[in-house]
């Protein structure tokens, strides 16, 4: 039974390894922020953090550009309502870890906060 739960470990890494840090142009943290700082736009930006995604506490950080880039480019568009339903949704995504500890419970709001962002960009 042991070796049922460390194969199916080893299955589950290996299939979420493309979604997070799939085909990164950058190699270290520094470079995979500057690469997403350096979007054109908020939706280049989610997909070059998407891509660059490691699991832990670096994605804090790429979700911090995207943020820069997406105010720039998209989310500075928003009407007051929208603003109100955008701080409502990304503090949603804090909430639920906002007491765990660990690098995941940091990731998993930063993809979430990453995942608002595209959805509120792409209506503008």
């Amino acid at each position: 039974m042991r070796y049922f739960w460390a194969a199916l470990s080893v299955t589950c890494c290996l299939a979420a390894a493309p979604a997070m840090g799939g085909d990164c142009p950058a190699s270290g943290p520094e470079e995979r922020i500057a690469a997403v700082a350096k979007a054109g736009t908020c939706q280049e930006a989610v997909d070059l953090c998407r891509r660059c995604s490691i699991g832990g506490m670096l994605d804090v950080s790429l979700a911090s550009s995207v943020n820069d880039v997406c105010e720039k480019t998209a989310l500075s568009k928003l009407t007051k309502e929208e603003r109100e339903a955008y701080k409502a949704a990304t503090d949603a995504c804090y909430a639920s870890h906002s007491k765990k500890r660990g690098t995941l419970h940091r990731s998993a709001p930063a993809h979430c906060w990453v995942d608002v962002m595209a959805d509120y960009a792409s209506h503008h």
